[in-house]
């Protein structure tokens, strides 16, 4: 496996279960150890189960019930209650992301799994029919050949392995970036989760534990340096003038090591696998933040490829075609929460007045309608079904009556 982040470890895990022999490469020379915030929705919830640190996980954080949407003047326009979910877990929990990655990384290591930390990927090696046999990789300087009977590519949205498959990637650029990071504790949520919108502005304020929260804030097409250059003093006043609940969270915030800046991308992938390859994480989806799916959907692949996995390795076939299992399996999942990721984000971020309108219509409805609102919530947490109509998403969307 190329990449030993999270879905990496988790399918390594899995793999060991099954007397797999499984070998994680990571360019990095460690697990990072920059705190970093991450909700959990319940498909990842019930993936953490399936893994067996689901009791270790909630400790981490606190389970959340209910979501609210608020305008960026405060007006409550929506409480999305996940109890309304048929789930076992029907909560989000925020927890600090590298404390996951470590306790998978513990596992992984307690089952034998290797990693091999600072190899970096430098091309696939092919037998002579052109199938992939192996990596070459680089440590320390020094080049060297890995034999392998399938590579999983977890290298991330720009990753290598995919562009190496040839596989078609349609990639679209949103134009209003992020800051992410945890502050201190927040008093008054009661429980809740909240996230104020605006044109071109969002902020989510997630209760992580009882000594920090996590806050992710969209600043438009302003670059990191940018609000460097503004000061941390200026950005906590704007955070705080629309939030003002995290006036005292940013009081112990003295500079910028504790926030992290992205500009968001929807990658969809056409193929997920080929012949003795398999894409894994952002390699294969990379979904608007909006969602906060994009960790969860992976969890839940990588349980599906160890499964396929599995099969492959009791017939020795690690064709395309023995693959196309796990891609027939996970990709529509992706595909409908990516699109529904997509399209909320642009509906609560966009300046159209059309668009506004509508979602402004939208969230009426949904708060009326506890069906639909139901319906809403399957998909955002990634436990429908089956893949939701055109015609539920125009009615989600407050396009149909």
């Amino acid at each position: 496996m190329v990449g030993a982040g999270i879905p990496s470890l988790a399918l390594a895990t899995q793999l060991r279960d099954h007397g797999i022999r499984p070998l994680l490469l990571d360019a990095r020379r460690n697990v990072d150890s920059v705190p970093r915030g991450l909700t959990l929705q319940p498909n990842g919830l019930g993936a953490v189960d399936q893994l067996g640190l689901l009791d270790d996980t909630l400790k981490l954080g606190k389970p959340v019930q209910i979501f609210e949407i608020r305008d960026w003047t405060g007006k409550l326009l929506l409480e999305a209650d996940y109890g309304l979910l048929d789930d076992p877990h029907n909560y989000l929990i925020t927890i600090n992301g590298t404390e996951l990655e470590l306790m998978l990384r513990y596992q992984a290591e307690r089952k034998g799994v290797e990693v091999f930390w600072g190899a970096r990927f430098k091309e696939l090696v092919r037998d002579s029919s052109g199938r992939p046999s192996g990596v070459v990789v680089e440590r320390d300087n020094v080049e060297s050949r890995i034999s392998a009977n399938l590579i999983v590519g977890a290298d991330g949205a720009q990753s290598r392995i995919r562009a190496t498959m040839g596989s078609k990637t349609r990639v679209h650029k949103y134009e209003d970036s992020f800051i992410v990071g945890l502050v201190g504790p927040v008093s008054g949520l009661n429980g809740h989760a909240r996230q104020y919108q605006a044109p071109h502005h969002m902020l989510g304020v997630m209760p992580l534990a009882d000594e920090a929260t996590f806050v992710h804030h969209c600043v438009g097409p302003r670059s990191f340096d940018e609000l460097k250059n503004l000061g941390l003093a200026k950005f906590r006043a704007e955070v705080t003038s629309t939030a003002p609940e995290l006036e005292q969270a940013f009081t112990n915030i003295e500079n910028w090591s504790k926030f992290g800046y992205f500009m968001p991308s929807y990658v969809r992938v056409d193929d997920w696998v080929a012949d003795s390859l398999a894409l894994l994480g952002d390699s294969a989806h990379t979904l608007h933040p909006h969602s906060g799916q994009g960790l969860n959907l992976s969890l839940q692949d990588a349980l599906a490829l160890a499964r396929v996995i599995e099969q492959c390795h009791q017939t020795n076939d690690y064709s395309a075609n023995a693959l196309r299992a796990y891609q027939t399996e996970r990709k529509p999942v992706s595909d409908a929460v990516g699109e529904h990721a997509h399209y909320s984000a642009t509906y609560a971020l966009s300046s159209n007045w059309l668009v506004q309108r509508l979602n402004r219509r939208a969230m009426k409805r949904l708060q009326r309608n506890h069906e639909l609102l139901k319906t809403a919530l399957e998909i955002t947490a990634g436990v429908f079904k089956k893949k939701p109509s055109i015609v539920q998403l125009a009615r989600i969307g407050g396009i149909l009556p």
